[in-house]
């Protein structure tokens, strides 16, 4: 399944030489992981049951803060920021191909143990109740809209943390920042992962558990794969000149 290249990627790199590739990877990410992603936490919060409560100390310690909301979709920069770095030349691009099959697969993965496992966060009951009644502009960012359209299951691991932190590592991968560029990037992500937090979207067992399935995904199936991508298999499938 991960080894061998998938038949997905052809039409993305048949237009590899203009700027369809960029438009047809974003909205293959659509349709592969945030569509199933809110039907699967929409179905979650209908059936409204949870089987695990993974809260700890540290939950009751971080504060809300509303403002950190802005942060926390900053996760939805990394995709064409990475796509971007990842169709400068043919071989980058098999490379990106190789990552996604993973990242694609270990998100598939990740919604198996949602509907499996499912958990309330419902620490968002610490918010103040003027803003999840949506009054003022917080209360209509955060309670009539990412409460609406993100409901509170779908917790652990927090794929805000796992695809993330494995598009950081490929970016780093790739060396495309100076190390200026470097520590801007990895303080934003670590903002991230305050955020997920102070958002009261996310317990702290799904950052710890986000963090472990991606670097376990990063360096036992993203390099490896990376690597198989610069193989004749690879090459044949996604030859030069097509």
């Amino acid at each position: 399944m991960f080894k061998r290249p998938w038949s997905l990627w052809k039409p993305l790199w048949r237009n590899k030489d203009n700027s369809r590739i960029f438009i047809y990877s974003m909205m293959l990410a659509i349709v592969a992981m945030a569509i199933p992603y809110s039907i699967i936490n929409h179905i979650m919060g209908e059936i409204d049951r949870s089987v695990f409560d993974p809260i700890s100390p540290v939950d009751s310690w971080v504060p809300f803060i509303a403002w950190t909301s802005m942060i926390y979709v900053t996760l939805y920069l990394y995709y064409p920021v990475t796509c971007h770095y990842g169709i400068k030349n043919n071989d980058r691009i098999r490379e990106m191909f190789a990552f996604n099959q993973v990242m694609f697969s270990i998100t598939w993965l990740v919604y198996v143990l949602f509907i499996i496992f499912p958990t309330e966060i419902h620490i968002r009951d610490e918010i103040p109740l003027d803003v999840r009644s949506g009054e003022g502009f917080w209360g209509f960012w955060i309670g009539d809209f990412m409460h609406e359209v993100d409901k509170p299951y779908n917790a652990w691991p927090s794929l805000h943390i796992v695809q993330s932190l494995m598009m950081v590592l490929l970016l780093r991968h790739w060396k495309v920042f100076d190390k200026t560029g470097e520590f801007i990037v990895w303080l934003s992500w670590s903002l991230l992962c305050i955020s997920v937090m102070t958002t009261k979207q996310h317990f702290f067992f799904d950052v710890v558990t986000g963090v472990v399935v991606a670097v376990f995904s990063w360096y036992y199936l993203c390099i490896p794969l990376m690597k198989k991508s610069k193989s004749q298999e690879w090459k044949d499938y996604f030859p030069e000149d097509q």
